[in-house]
C-alpha cells in the first residue's frame, strides 16, 4: 500500500515544474526593475492586456533605457557585464552609439510551459476577469492581477514558477472564483444576461458556472 501510495504520487506530479527557476541567457532581476524601479509589467509585457500571449519584449525595448543606464556605478557586480550581452546581441557599439549589421537572437528559456493542448488566453483573465480575479486571490490594490498566477513578481531576483499550473489548480479556481459584474464590460453584460436565471436567492455566479470547467474551453 505504501508503494502504491508513493507511485501514485510521483505519477501524479510528473510534468509538474512548480519552483522551476532555469538561468537566462541574459540576467533580468525583476525585483530591480519590477521591484525597486516599479516598471509597470505592460511595458514588457503588453500582449498579456490584449491577446492570448504575454509576449517576450524585443532587447529594442531594454534600450530605450539601456542606450543609457550600461551598468557603470551600479551597485550590482554583473550589471555591467549583462547589459553588455544586450549591446552585443543587438551589435549595438555604446562608445558610438551606432548598430552594426549583425545581430543575433537571444535564447531565452520558457519559464511556464502549459501543454500544447492546453488553450489560456492571457487577455480573458487580466483584463475581463481582474476583477473577479483580485477579489478571490485578495490582491492589494497596487498588486498587477499578474500577481494572482505569478507570485509576487517584484520580489524575485530571478522569475520562476509559483503557482503549479496544473489541471486541477486550474479548475478549482474557476469553481471558487465568483463573476463580478465589472463596470461597461461587455463580455459579462452579455454573459450575464444570458445566465440571470442561474440566480437563485442572491447568489452570485462563479466561472464554473459560465462553462469555465468544460473540457473544451482549454482543450481544443
Amino acid at each position: 500500500m505504501a508503494g502504491s501510495a508513493l507511485s501514485w504520487n510521483v505519477m501524479w506530479n510528473v510534468g509538474v515544474e512548480q519552483y522551476y527557476q532555469p538561468t537566462q541567457p541574459i540576467r533580468f532581476p525583476h525585483d530591480l526593475h519590477a521591484g525597486a524601479m516599479e516598471i509597470d509589467c505592460r511595458y514588457c509585457h503588453g500582449g498579456a492586456w490584449k491577446s492570448k500571449n504575454a509576449t517576450i519584449p524585443s532587447l529594442s525595448t531594454c534600450m530605450n533605457c539601456h542606450n543609457v543606464a550600461n551598468g557603470q556605478g551600479s551597485d550590482s557586480p554583473t550589471a555591467e557585464a549583462e547589459i553588455a550581452k544586450i549591446y552585443k546581441a543587438l551589435d549595438y557599439d555604446p562608445a558610438t552609439g551606432e548598430y552594426g549589421d549583425n545581430p543575433e537572437g537571444v535564447e531565452w528559456i520558457r519559464v511556464h510551459n502549459l501543454p500544447d493542448f492546453a488553450y489560456f488566453n492571457h487577455s480573458q483573465h487580466v483584463t475581463v476577469a481582474e476583477a473577479s480575479i483580485r477579489e478571490a486571490k485578495g490582491l492589494k490594490a497596487d498588486d498587477p492581477v499578474c500577481y494572482a498566477c505569478h507570485g509576487p513578481v517584484a520580489e524575485m531576483e530571478e522569475i520562476y514558477q509559483f503557482s503549479p499550473l496544473t489541471m486541477k489548480w486550474c479548475v478549482d479556481c474557476h469553481r471558487e472564483t465568483e463573476v463580478i459584474h465589472a463596470e461597461d464590460n461587455a463580455y459579462y453584460d452579455k454573459i450575464l444576461a444570458a445566465h440571470e436565471q442561474m440566480k437563485k436567492g442572491g447568489e452570485g455566479i462563479s466561472v464554473a458556472d459560465l462553462g469555465g470547467i468544460e473540457c473544451a474551453r482549454c482543450h481544443y
